[in-house]
């Protein structure tokens, strides 16, 4: 899945770029979600972000486990949903789900499969990442950046001191 050339790092100014992209994205779509779900932990800064500039009264938290450790190239398991309380989720809510990567598509899969279990349409149903892994077959709704490595976000530790990082080099792309 990754070229092993090592990590990007992403700056906080870059990360405001990605997620401007998003949300206008968003907005040229006319989509306007009622609720903004952050995939904990990397999706919440970016899905706290679009709550405040989409003005979305709602955030709420699903929490999917596909590691043991959060260690470099760590092997992934199959997705846990391990909390998923999202009380006031169900028909006729529009719903933004938003993640910091997207890897294989599998946490969007089993996030997907929860909430049209609780009856959101999909067509209510829209999915966003800052980025995405270059091999990845699942693409997200709105995805600003692609990868083909690890990316240190500038909220995680080791920011501005891991070594041999790159810095993400953004394009025009797609909101």
């Amino acid at each position: 899945m990754w070229t092993r050339q090592g990590p990007y790092e992403l700056g906080w100014e870059d990360l405001g770029t990605l997620l401007a992209r998003i949300a206008d994205g968003i907005r040229r779509e006319g989509f306007v979600p009622d609720v903004v779900i952050g995939v904990a932990r990397g999706g919440l800064p970016a899905a706290s972000h679009l709550t405040c500039v989409l003005d979305v009264p709602v955030l709420h938290t699903v929490r999917v486990r596909r590691t043991e450790s959060d260690a470099r190239y760590a092997a992934k398991l199959a997705p846990r949903l391990e909390s998923a309380e999202l009380p006031g989720v169900g028909p006729g809510t529009k719903v933004l789900v938003v993640d910091d990567v997207v890897g294989t598509g599998a946490t969007a899969d089993l996030v997907r499969d929860h909430l049209l279990g609780l009856g959101v349409d999909p067509s209510d149903l829209r999915f966003a990442a800052l980025v995405r892994n270059h091999r990845s077959g699942y693409r997200p709704d709105h995805c600003p950046a692609v990868i083909d490595d690890w990316i240190v976000f500038p909220w995680e530790r080791g920011w501005g001191r891991t070594a041999d990082v790159r810095p993400l080099v953004l394009r025009q792309e797609e909101g």
